[in-house]
């Protein structure tokens, strides 16, 4: 490097420094100057909500599906072809009513021999037993026709049990659903014809943590909402428990029982349920939007005194969130009733930050008037 070269280097790097040693000097002046353009930020307007001290229904909540209280596919018991179809899909039937039956002719002929061959066992049973008391006819004689008799009327009743498993009935009152033969169609045995459901009444089958077991009785409430149903919850009673954990899964079954007289749930649907619990009677509870999330935990901002009368400041306090129901949280602990806690705005505010609080929450306000 040349001495020109040096020279230009070292002109350059002392103007470098006086710049920024003007630019610290102005920037140590400027508080000082009182001038309008300085002064400190506004207090952040703010909403707030107080926190309550309530009492507060508990749940535990599972979920699962609805299954009717009887329902079965009604399936062929012996195999043949389908002669006559009985029902139409959809419809109501009552026990013991036909719905399909399969071809029998066979068997009737069959029917015809044998109530000849009965009544033909009967008659000589009966002769034998006149002549018996006469001498004209043996004990032995009178134990044959006996015999016959009894053999004629087994197989008559086997046949005449063949022929009613042919004409298939429902087995209970309750509502058919779609056909599943057609006619002239061959059937085996245990091939499903039509399903059958009675839903007056439902099971939900609902699941829980295992640690929920201590905590469940025979008759509980549970209350159960479907998602074709939105709002509209359905009581119902737990009616049984399972004894066994789930080993995969470390859950507990459980079965409600709810009325569906008006038809409006159906077999299959899913459910959420919660079981009823004896409430808390001294929960501290705030709106669900006041709690923050973060890595660090969940907290809040409590308004606490300012410097000047009249003046507030947001605290963060940090706290255990609990139960959540309806847009409220219950607060373990971190809160005592009567705390005021910022419930809108929370974005803008730090630990110590002035604000000005609003006890509307306008962005709620603006959700409610969307809605």
């Amino acid at each position: 490097m040349n001495p020109r070269t040096r020279t230009w280097l070292a002109a350059g790097l002392a103007a470098l420094a006086a710049a920024a040693a003007g630019y610290a000097l102005m920037a140590r002046a400027k508080p000082a100057d009182g001038g309008g353009g300085g002064g400190a930020m506004p207090p952040a307007k703010v909403a707030v909500a107080t926190a309550s001290q309530t009492e507060r229904p508990r749940y535990l909540a599972g979920i699962g599906a609805l299954e009717a209280h009887r329902q079965v596919e009604v399936p062929a018991e012996v195999e043949g072809r389908v002669a006559k179809i009985l029902f139409s899909p959809g419809a109501e039937v009552r026990a013991g009513q036909p719905l399909v039956q399969l071809n029998d002719a066979p068997e009737q002929g069959d029917l015809e021999r044998l109530q000849a061959q009965r009544a033909n066992a009967k008659a000589l049973l009966e002769r034998t037993r006149r002549l018996l008391p006469q001498q004209a006819a043996t004990q032995e004689q009178l134990e044959q026709a006996q015999a016959g008799f009894d053999a004629a009327s087994g197989e008559l009743r086997r046949l005449q049990a063949l022929i009613d498993q042919k004409r298939i009935k429902a087995p209970f009152d309750g509502k058919l659903g779609l056909r599943k033969v057609h006619l002239g169609q061959f059937v085996r045995a245990g091939d499903a014809l039509v399903s059958l459901t009675d839903s007056r009444t439902l099971y939900a089958n609902l699941t829980l943590p295992e640690t929920a077991l201590p905590m469940l009785k025979q008759n509980q409430a549970v209350l159960l909402q479907a998602d074709a149903w939105p709002g509209r919850v359905f009581e119902a009673r737990l009616s049984a428990i399972e004894p066994q954990i789930g080993g995969d899964t470390r859950t507990v079954r459980l079965q409600a029982t709810v009325d569906n007289a008006d038809a409006a749930l159906g077999a299959g649907m899913y459910v959420s349920g919660r079981v009823a619990l004896p409430p808390r009677p001294d929960a501290i509870v705030v709106p669900e939007t006041a709690i923050s999330y973060s890595t660090h935990g969940d907290s809040v901002f409590v308004l606490r005194p300012g410097e000047t009368a009249g003046s507030f400041k947001a605290e963060q306090v940090f706290v255990k969130a609990g139960d959540r129901q309806d847009g409220t949280v219950v607060i373990e602990h971190g809160l005592k009733a009567g705390d005021r806690v910022v419930t809108s705005g929370q974005l803008r505010l730090y630990n110590g930050a002035p604000v000005q609080p609003n006890d509307k929450d306008t962005l709620a306000a603006a959700q409610e008037r969307r809605s």
